[in-house]
């Protein structure tokens, strides 16, 4: 059986350019950044940048099913698929009743998924962790069951761990086969940093596919380098010079969305997985963040990479 590996919605990272970067390395979908309910809704400046301007799936964050049902339809000619974030843990969104603060009622998430369905004809899911300070999945999942969404997404650990200690994927699998008997898919979510990590897991557990997250942040090769892995049983590795010929290339094509010192600033997040375990990484990220543009990135590159050819 085939199994998906797509990009998970993250905020402020998975843009339009992440996006197309991830699927033109193998990605099988990829997200927007999760979307404000009541951004959409109000048409707010902040809302408004990342609302994908082309066909894609879309995460919403928000509180009441109906104002939920609302931003769905306002998205209708650009959403393919609706996914319900119910495992963001950052306190700015909890508070508002939001993310993972929905795991608390998991008989309004169960609203949710009913909500946009009943408003949209594209597939629903909803992102869940394990509970909040604890495993609590007898009581989480039961209403999602019943709402019947068309896909779960799964991180495995619990609200209070945050990112921290590791995924439960035995956790994981157990909602799985849930699922897989109510005729829900199931994708799993945590730890997958490597190729060795995704195929693992796609090997090892019974899920219909994974969502990588912070590990395709400056490694978007990663889908395919973990397709090749469980294909051909290896996977092409990338140097120093060929990671920075590939963020140059991130930036040219940021560029020309907002303009090439604005991609400088804003990549200056990303830049540390693009150098992820490379020999004095540290000093040449230190010295990214003193670059405003693309001509001293350049030159910061050839100053630090002795092929600098590479980089005219």
């Amino acid at each position: 059986m085939y199994k998906e590996i797509g990009l998970s919605p993250m905020a402020g990272y998975t843009d339009g350019v992440m996006r197309e970067l991830a699927l033109e390395w193998g990605a099988d979908f990829v997200f927007s950044e999760m979307l404000s309910v009541e951004g959409v809704l109000r048409s707010t400046e902040k809302t408004e940048e990342v609302i994908p301007s082309s066909p894609c799936r879309i995460q919403l964050f928000g509180s009441d099913p109906r104002r939920m049902a609302k931003a769905a339809l306002k998205l209708k000619d650009v959403a393919t698929w609706f996914d319900i974030n119910a495992g963001c843990p950052v306190r700015k969104v909890t508070r508002r009743g939001a993310g993972s603060a929905l795991l608390k009622d998991p008989d309004k998430i169960g609203e949710m998924i009913r909500a946009l369905k009943e408003v949209s004809c594209v597939p629903v899911s909803v992102k869940i962790r394990l509970g909040w300070d604890s495993v609590e999945s007898d009581r989480i999942i039961p209403p999602i069951l019943e709402a019947k969404p068309d896909a779960v997404f799964i991180h495995g650990r619990t609200v209070s761990q945050g990112y921290s200690g590791s995924a439960n994927w035995k956790e994981i699998e157990s909602i799985a086969g849930t699922l897989r008997q109510a005729g829900i898919l199931s994708y799993g979510s945590g730890d997958l940093f490597s190729p060795q990590a995704v195929a693992e897991a796609l090997k090892n557990y019974s899920v219909d596919g994974v969502v990588v997250a912070r590990g395709a942040i400056g490694n978007p090769w990663i889908f395919k380098q973990a397709k090749d892995l469980m294909e051909l049983g290896t996977y092409e590795e990338f140097g120093l010079n060929e990671r920075l010929e590939h963020f140059l290339y991130h930036i040219e094509r940021l560029a020309g969305v907002v303009g090439e010192d604005q991609a400088v600033k804003d990549l200056r997040k990303s830049f540390a997985g693009y150098t992820r375990n490379i020999r004095y990484a540290s000093n040449l990220r230190k010295e990214y963040m003193k670059c405003d543009s693309l001509e001293e990135v350049r030159e910061l590159f050839r100053a630090f990479v002795p092929d600098f050819q590479a980089f005219e």
